[in-house]
């Protein structure tokens, strides 16, 4: 019996135990609950500030944007904006949504390739918000072919265009074999007998699309010339012609002189030579008129002349590491491949597949043409990359990279014909290629005209011209700066 009454202690002593324990436990989960609802409350409200110093700061960046404009002859750059290399304050605080918010710019491009990182910071009780991104002029270098003619473009086959492509007149594929458009086609009229929508078009096209202008304004040539004269590389009507040759150019240049021998009465003439390094972030410039006293002098013992003025200035060459622009008010005529060292060194870069790839964007040279008259590619006379400059065959590539011709080319570079930009003379094919890398803008021509000259085409883009472009070269006026794809971002300051 005694036992049985102590069985009984036990168990009612132990029921007693899990009910405390019982009521401890839920006790201690009702305070985590409450604790958690306390983080969770202090987390939104946390939240919902950092959302309001987001929105202020976004708001604030927008609402200076517009001051980036260009406006020619009134603001070609952003140095009285951002007089310092530091970050400089756009204006006085602004108050949006009841919150200080400062707005910022920072210049980051290269002579005469604008570029600045804009940021907007809102001020909040505890901490601040960012809101950043990189911005750039609006220009005319997204066209890997632009014509501004409204007359009809013929395509011929084995045209290959990476890039985007413009016309203000038709298209006309004709029918022809090997056309491939990767990129986006605009034309204001119609694109006509092309025989596989898909093949053909890889974006498809636009028909009657907006006209695009290319102003006077953007291709600047006051500017340029001014830059040029600022680096002592501006030259005049005698120069004949211009070699890159790495990080230097062979200029040759005519000079005539009088005296009173025979010679000297029938307008004997010389030609000299002159080796310069290109300044970099530069502009080469050939002004169509006389030199002035004191410039290109003959060294001889004759009484100086006025040196004779050329209509068109030679261009070819290799150009290594340096970015530069030449631009001539004459024609300027493109008498062999203009390359670039590093796609020399390495072809691949070319290849549709590893144009993206950080090789194909790393690499420094940069190179525009602008003729205020005709750019004409006498093709005739090329000679043939090297062996070992060409892009060949690879079927192991996705897709692969095949159907390439023996003989290649190169240009290398944006060209600007102001008038035209056009094949110069005659040649057939014979198992020719061609490469771009860069753009042909054709102020008012209607067709590319080198299929006669080359079997295959390769008018690509250059991927580097969505954040930079060559020096003084085919700016936008009259847009609000573009935000550079991929640059922007947010963080606590």
């Amino acid at each position: 019996m005694k036992t049985l009454m102590n069985n009984r202690k036990s168990r009612k002593g132990a029921i007693l135990g899990a009910a405390i324990f019982l009521m401890a436990l839920v006790t201690i989960a009702g305070g985590a609950l409450l604790s958690m609802s306390a983080i969770t409350r202090l987390n939104i409200s946390r939240s919902g500030a950092d959302v309001r110093l987001l929105i202020a700061a976004e708001a604030g960046i927008e609402s200076v944007r517009g001051r980036f404009t260009l406006i020619p002859g009134v603001q070609d750059n952003w140095d009285a904006l951002i007089p310092t290399g530091n970050w400089n304050n756009l204006g006085g605080p602004m108050i949006i949504n009841g919150l200080k918010v400062q707005a910022q710019a920072k210049p980051t491009g290269l002579a005469g390739a604008t570029q600045a990182r804009i940021r907007a910071i809102a001020y909040g009780a505890s901490k601040s918000r960012v809101v950043e991104y990189i911005i750039q002029p609006a220009n005319f270098a997204d066209y890997a072919l632009y014509f501004g003619s409204p007359n009809t473009v013929g395509i011929g086959d084995n045209f290959k265009m990476v890039g985007n492509f413009y016309s203000k007149g038709h298209v006309n594929l004709g029918n022809g074999s090997g056309i491939e458009f990767f990129g986006n086609v605009d034309t204001t009229g119609k694109v006509m007998n092309y025989v596989d929508y898909a093949y053909n078009f890889k974006k498809g096209f636009t028909e009657y699309a907006p006209d695009v202008t290319i102003p006077p304004a953007a291709y600047g040539l006051d500017v340029m010339r001014n830059a040029a004269a600022a680096t002592s590389t501006l030259f005049y009507g005698n120069t004949l012609s211009i070699q890159l040759i790495g990080q230097q150019f062979k200029r040759t240049y005519k000079y005539r002189y009088t005296g009173t021998g025979y010679n000297y009465n029938h307008n004997h003439y010389t030609t000299l030579t002159e080796t310069l390094d290109i300044p970099d972030n530069s502009v080469i410039y050939i002004d169509s008129s006389s030199p002035p006293a004191g410039v290109d002098t003959y060294s001889g013992s004759a009484n100086r002349a006025n040196q004779a003025q050329n209509g068109s200035v030679d261009l070819w060459g290799v150009l290594s590491y340096s970015r530069v622009t030449v631009a001539a008010e004459v024609d300027v005529q493109v008498t062999d491949n203009i390359s670039y060292q590093s796609l020399l060194s390495q072809p691949d870069y070319r290849r549709f597949t590893q144009k993206k790839k950080s090789g194909a964007l790393g690499y420094r040279e940069m190179l525009g043409v602008v003729s205020a008259n005709d750019v004409n590619f006498m093709t005739a006379n090329w000679s043939a990359l090297a062996s070992s400059a060409k892009v060949t065959d690879d079927s192991g590539l996705t897709p692969p990279d095949t159907g390439h011709e023996y003989y290649q080319y190169s240009l290398d570079g944006v060209y600007m014909g102001v008038k035209k930009a056009r094949r110069g003379n005659n040649a057939a094919g014979n198992n020719k290629e061609l490469w771009v890398c860069g753009g042909i803008i054709n102020g008012d021509h209607p067709s590319t005209e080198l299929s006669s000259n080359f079997d295959r085409r390769n008018y690509d883009t250059d991927y580097r011209l969505q954040t930079t472009t060559p020096p003084y070269f085919l700016k936008a006026y009259g847009e609000s700066a573009n935000m550079i794809v991929g640059t922007w971002r947010t963080y606590e300051l």
